[in-house]
């Protein structure tokens, strides 16, 4: 696909861009990029790493263009890139993008050909993947498509998603395809991609998570860099509470987790976004 590309959001990580290396060892050839904001204090050991394949923008050329939803003034956040990132694309003649962030390092299968539930089979064929992901995105006309997060998976054959079925979650995280003639707005300083879900998913755009195929990643707020320092200024708390504020419908903080409790987002999902109706 010479018009497809898959473009790594980083910041701060020249040495630490985890994904690059595992989206080569998973069998993808095609090409990829790296976009920095031009204020990075490691932009030039990013490219003198990573050369031709650095692309750059200016975060003060978005301000103003989306709703970040408060009056912090704190410009440390990917919600920027998020945005910038289609303008960068169209800029070097793509035409179709996977936008990823920079700390990934596994990516699996979580159905077999025999469509049993599996833990451990690793993606070696990503171009492949990839190639179907995007034909799935021309034909369906949808705003985006996700890979599920490993974390989606906890409890295994007891987890109600993989009990029903694998059916397509409402929501976009970490792992996005767009077309970029057909591209949906991020909004919020933080937890941009799940408010960003409740807001237009509520409009009635399709946006999906895929449960056929997982990634995994770095602990968050273990990996210096990106968007460490911004969680752990702002807290679990006030990054959950920018989908309250923007979809208090069907979003509310709640505590999450088994005996370690920390409040988190809560999104009753039947309440989000319209349902999608077979056509008779």
């Amino acid at each position: 696909m010479n018009d497809f590309a898959v473009i790594i959001l980083t910041h701060g990580r020249h040495d630490r861009v985890f994904t690059y290396d595992s989206l080569r060892k998973s069998g993808y050839t095609g090409k990829i990029y790296l976009l920095c904001d031009v204020d990075d204090k490691q932009l030039d050991l990013y490219k003198q790493k990573y050369k031709d394949e650095v692309l750059t923008f200016d975060k003060k050329d978005y301000i103003g263009k989306f709703d970040k939803m408060d009056n912090f003034g704190n410009m440390a956040c990917v919600v920027y890139a998020r945005n910038a990132v289609y303008d960068v694309a169209k800029n070097i003649g793509l035409k179709y993008i996977c936008v990823v962030d920079d700390d990934y390092t596994m990516y699996r299968y979580r159905i077999d050909k025999h469509q049993c539930y599996r833990t451990n089979l690793q993606i070696k064929n990503m171009d492949f993947v990839f190639n179907e992901y995007i034909n799935f995105l021309k034909t369906s006309k949808i705003k985006t498509i996700c890979f599920a997060q490993d974390g989606d998976f906890i409890g295994g054959f007891s987890n109600g998603k993989v009990k029903n079925g694998y059916i397509p979650y409402r929501k976009m995280m970490n792992l996005f395809f767009f077309d970029l003639d057909n591209t949906i707005d991020f909004v919020g300083t933080i937890n941009e991609d799940l408010t960003s879900s409740v807001v237009f998913g509520g409009k009635g755009d399709v946006i999906l998570t895929c449960m056929m195929t997982s990634l995994l990643q770095k602990e968050t707020q273990s990996n210096a860099g990106g968007l460490t320092d911004i969680y752990l200024e702002l807290g679990t708390y006030v990054k959950s509470f920018y989908s309250v504020m923007a979809a208090p419908s069907c979003v509310k903080v709640a505590p999450m987790g088994d005996k370690s409790l920390r409040l988190h987002h809560a999104v009753t999902w039947k309440n989000a976004v319209p349902k999608i109706i077979r056509e008779l």
